[in-house]
């Protein structure tokens, strides 16, 4: 049988694969895009959370000042395109849970660095929340609604590229020439997009990665909440259909995806501490994701093997990192142009 020749395989259909098939074929690539959808995977369980904020000490989300000019005219570039809906725009509110955290964000909301991404304390009561709490309003919030976008991009590049449903088996990958031969195709190059399988990668053991699973709950609230971002220890987002996303648990070193009724107790105890509407459980989902080293998302070419390439470790924040990230990898597949050396895997000298 004669191979089918193309530019680029890309292993992995969730954010990363998906939104990286979506720049190469811009760009005028041909590609054959290899994916077994799993319903636990991170991409189809995440919340989409886009959010410029961490809690912890109120500082601004690593690149974000890079990240976030970028969010917007990158999903509603594609909106247009694919001629879909999955980008909502949000308030953002963070429930305070004591004075002394109200009164930490209320100085670091006056800091010149924040300004642009907080607005002041707040006192004035919201809608369905406990009257004990103040808040903060997070300026640039955002959800992407992950399943959707997925869905939009999927049913685009099926008429553009080569899209099959099935799971990739490393043995079957093998050099020919200056090119990879993988069944009947032969690329240039391997992109691995693959979220948590990437434990099982031969090429890439020497990176660090940790499996994190985080539980996910969809609830129904029996009277109207302001559609808005809230955040108090936990988040609560509203999920473009009526319903509400709340989470999330994480464990550390899990592969596990079944949920625990325990886990979804927790979380709705915690909700039910800061809202005074009550609310019903509809589903709870559990995910799993690899985390990395630094929190940093590794991105490159392998040192020894030319032509096979990682795109892996976005994280919790995969939704606001890719406007920026799959451009730059499909610039540096087409052009040569450098990576960030900040998830440049050479970073690590392997």
């Amino acid at each position: 049988m004669a191979s089918q020749k193309t530019d680029y395989i890309i292993v992995g259909g969730g954010l990363a694969g998906i939104s990286l098939a979506l720049e190469l074929t811009l760009r005028g690539k041909n590609l054959v895009l290899l994916d077994k959808p799993e319903p636990s995977s991170s991409s189809r369980v995440a919340a989409g959370i886009i959010h410029p904020i961490v809690p912890k000490g109120v500082r601004l989300t690593w690149m974000g000042e890079k990240i976030f000019p970028l969010i917007v005219p990158w999903y509603m570039g594609w909106e247009n395109r694919l001629n879909a809906s999955f980008y909502q725009p949000l308030t953002g509110y963070q429930i305070h849970p004591n004075p002394d955290t109200a009164e930490f964000w209320q100085l670091r909301s006056q800091t010149t660095e924040m300004k642009p991404w907080i607005d002041a304390l707040s006192q004035n009561k919201l809608q369905g929340i406990s009257s004990k709490y103040a808040h903060t309003n997070i300026l640039h919030c955002a959800r992407l609604d992950t399943v959707a976008f997925l869905k939009a991009a999927e049913e685009w590049l099926k008429s553009r590229i080569i899209i099959a449903k099935t799971e990739f088996k490393y043995a079957s990958l093998k050099r020919a020439e200056n090119q990879w031969q993988y069944g009947e195709y032969k690329a240039d190059g391997i992109v691995f997009c693959e979220g948590i399988k990437v434990l099982e990668n031969p090429w890439f053991q020497k990176l660090q990665f940790h499996p994190t699973a985080g539980d996910i709950l969809t609830l129904a609230f029996d009277e109207d909440l302001p559609e808005a971002l809230y955040k108090n220890r936990i988040w609560l987002v509203p999920d473009g259909k009526g319903k509400w996303l709340a989470g999330s648990t994480f464990h550390k070193g899990s592969l596990e995806t079944v949920p625990l009724q325990e886990d979804a107790e927790i979380l709705q105890e915690q909700i039910r501490t800061w809202t005074n509407i009550t609310f019903k459980l509809i589903n709870h989902r559990r995910g799993v994701r690899p985390t990395v080293e630094g929190r940093r998302p590794y991105l490159g070419e392998h040192s020894i093997e030319r032509g096979i390439f990682i795109y892996n470790g976005l994280g919790s924040k995969g939704s606001s990192l890719i406007p920026w990230l799959s451009p730059m990898m499909a610039d540096f597949l087409c052009n040569g142009i450098p990576l960030n050396k900040d998830v440049d895997i050479n970073r690590f000298g392997l």
